[in-house]
């Protein structure tokens, strides 16, 4: 995979998000999120990717908000 044109790390426990953008050999952009286990997980430590092109960004942002929404609506009551 190609250098990233953007990257965001975040932290969370014992897991370690990659939210990376490149372009494919065409030039189209992309993103890739990626999760990787830290040291202080048990088992082992293999990286987990999705790849979201630009035609199914809306649909995956708006199910994702969708998703945080509810999740925090829940922890409120």
């Amino acid at each position: 995979m190609d250098k990233p044109t953007f990257s965001k790390r975040v932290s969370g426990g014992t897991r370690v998000y990659y939210i990376d953008t490149h372009k494919d050999s065409k030039g189209s952009p992309y993103i890739a999120i990626s999760e990787i286990p830290t040291d202080k997980s048990k088992g082992p430590r293999k990286r987990q990717r999705i790849f979201l092109h630009p035609e199914h960004l809306d649909e995956f942002q708006d199910a994702l908000n969708a998703a945080i929404d509810h999740i925090k609506n829940d922890i409120e009551r």
